[in-house]
């Protein structure tokens, strides 16, 4: 699991971003870049 809420990570496309939102395993991401956008959190790493 990604979260928490907060937790920095990355995404192949969509860069850097805060995880904002957990439901189930779907985030929702404030990437710097790409604004916000939700995602399964298998396409994500935390770093």
């Amino acid at each position: 699991m990604i979260g928490p809420v907060g937790a920095h990570v990355f995404h192949q496309k969509f860069g850097n971003g805060n995880v904002t939102a957990v439901d189930g395993n779907k985030l929702t991401i404030h990437f710097d870049k790409a604004g916000e956008k939700r995602v399964v959190d298998s396409f994500v790493e935390r770093v």
